[in-house]
């Protein structure tokens, strides 16, 4: 019984010296956001040299510490519709929508984004159609 009186002695004159320690505190984060606009090309192909661009990307983000979420537009040849969604390190996760007969359709998608000053590219699929590619800007 007297061990476990000084044990536990010992162990809160530890803890209460860890605690009051400056050194040992845990230091207090700030949640850095950034915001800003993107624009890019859809290509079937890898986007570079000889990718043929079938539609366009623009929109908006926002970047938090270790991920981000957008909205924008997206046009290809005579349709046109909007996405969201959210990304983290190299994943995408959103939906797209787009007008059919007066009705909005919606589609999930998910995808691989990478980005590296100022530019980002990836790889977009859905439940219907091929898997896209998209390279842009942004600012």
């Amino acid at each position: 019984m007297k061990k476990i009186a000084i044990i536990s002695l010992c162990l809160l004159l530890g803890v209460s010296i860890a605690a009051a320690a400056p050194g040992v505190r845990q230091q207090q984060t700030t949640s850095l956001t950034t915001t800003g606009t993107f624009s890019g090309d859809i290509t079937h192909q890898r986007p570079g040299t000889d990718a043929t661009i079938v539609g366009t990307i623009s929109g908006t983000y926002e970047m938090g510490n270790r991920s981000g979420r957008f909205t924008g537009d997206w046009a290809t040849g005579n349709k046109t519709g909007t996405f969201r969604g959210g990304f983290g390190r190299h994943i995408l996760l959103g939906k797209i929508s787009m007008m059919v007969d007066g009705t909005e359709k919606s589609l999930p998608i998910i995808g691989f984004i990478g980005a590296k000053d100022g530019v980002f590219i990836g790889r977009a699929m859905s439940l219907i159609g091929p898997a896209l590619y998209f390279k842009g800007n942004y600012t």
